[in-house]
């Protein structure tokens, strides 16, 4: 994956920064400094690339003039890169924008797509295809590498054929292949919107979203994906359970064979839900999931099984951006990098069963250089800044966003515990 800068002139509160795209982006912070802000406009990317966004680039464009007059061979449209991205950028703004729910929400950002070409340019030519008398003649579109074939209609040759063509270029441009992501979005007070059948009036896009995320859950799937036992096994310790689906009704059984509607589980089993689903459903390869505060609803112990599902999408090549205030949840995403780092450089069978032994499956283990981890801070002006934690050093997330808050507790004890005779709070402690 090339390396993507995102620059961050100013968006909300958060100004004078810059993150790097990677397939595991971490935000943490205090609330209110606008992570969630910063993890859809990381998102956003996966947006343009697996959806059809760009097409509205082409607002205005008189398709059904590119084919008069023009030979096979001929050039019939030409994109300045600078222009382009220039309208991503904007984009980038008003899709943050209908996220939240506020149409005027405004900021400046500059996404430095990994595209050393100054324009794309789409050539046409033709061939003639199928049975003796009964030929018809293929328009081809392409560009550098790729080409969108068509039957020869021009009402066809439309915003779609030029946005698909530029997606596979970009993709390319990043990963070395076309990658056709689906992006998802999994947001705060999920648990509750799983309990609801009819879609209400949302004025936030994210929400809007998320049930089309939950009509996905439920339909056929496409492509099979191949049953992981080693899954199955993080999700029965997530949730003491199995959650299924039966038509159109999602029902949870726990251990011991109890089986109940999704709506009757635990709010921890409704949280988690949809992406227990999609983990058991979608081709992770191919999918992006902006996931805000997994933690969220969740005792300890389930957080850490939380970072265990996490680890094994990660390592399955899934593309994730996720805030967090938790951190019971990052000291276990640490203990799953540093085993990968260990099992790296010292494979033997001593790592495998101290792997077993402490309760870690070798499918969960996260590559450290897949991971971007950021803090945000608020400066003494009042905004926001984004510093970049460097995860390879020490093969961990550092805990600059907690530092503070367990000094303060470790202070505020010793200061409680001065007005108590030395050994009373320990007895009171054992009784």
């Amino acid at each position: 994956m090339d390396k993507m800068r995102i620059k961050i002139n100013r968006l909300g509160a958060v100004t004078d920064s810059e993150i790097t795209l990677r397939p595991f982006m971490i935000f943490m912070g205090e609330s209110g400094l606008g992570k969630s802000y910063v993890a859809f406009l990381a998102h956003y990317v996966y947006a343009v690339l697996g959806s059809d966004r760009l097409a509205h680039y082409f607002d205005g464009y008189d398709f059904n003039e590119l084919l008069q007059n023009v030979k096979s061979g001929d050039t019939i449209l030409e994109i300045p890169m600078r222009d382009l991205f220039d309208w991503i950028n904007k984009d980038a703004i008003n899709y943050i924008g209908y996220l939240i729910g506020y149409d005027s929400f405004n900021g400046d950002v500059e996404i430095n797509w990994p595209f050393a070409d100054e324009s794309i340019k789409f050539t046409y030519t033709e061939e003639i295809a199928g049975l003796s008398n009964a030929e018809s003649v293929i328009y081809n579109i392409s560009t550098n590498k790729f080409t969108y074939n068509i039957l020869s209609d021009s009402s066809k040759i439309n915003a779609r054929v030029f946005e698909t063509l530029i997606r596979a270029e970009l993709s390319d441009a990043m990963f070395d292949e076309y990658i056709n992501f689906a992006d998802y979005i999994l947001p705060p007070s999920r648990g509750a919107l799983m309990e609801l059948n009819e879609r209400p009036a949302f004025r936030s896009g994210m929400y809007d979203e998320f049930f089309d995320l939950k009509a996905a859950l439920v339909r056929p799937s496409k492509n099979k994906v191949e049953e992981s036992k080693p899954l199955d096994s993080i999700i029965q310790k997530a949730n003491n359970g199995k959650i299924a689906q039966s038509d159109n009704d999602i029902t949870f059984t726990t251990t011991d064979g109890i089986l109940m509607p999704l709506t009757a589980a635990a709010s921890s089993v409704k949280e988690l839900a949809p992406f227990v689903m999609m983990l058991n459903k979608f081709v992770l390869n191919k999918t992006s999931i902006l996931f805000e505060e997994p933690e969220a609803h969740l005792h300890p112990e389930r957080q850490r099984h939380v970072a265990d599902l996490i680890g094994y999408a990660v390592s399955q090549n899934c593309h994730m951006q996720i805030t967090t205030h938790s951190d019971y949840f990052i000291k276990r995403l640490n203990q799953l990098t540093r085993m990968y780092a260990i099992k790296e450089r010292h494979p033997s069978e001593s790592v495998d069963k101290t792997l077993s032994e402490i309760g870690i499956l070798p499918q969960t283990l996260i590559d450290p250089a897949r991971i971007g981890a950021y803090f945000l801070y608020r400066r003494n002006d009042g905004l926001t800044e984004i510093k970049e934690l460097d995860v390879i050093e020490s093969n961990t997330i550092p805990f600059t966003s907690f530092h503070n808050v367990i000094m303060d507790e470790f202070d505020i004890s010793y200061r409680i515990n001065e007005f108590e005779p030395e050994g009373e709070n320990d007895q009171e402690e054992q009784e």
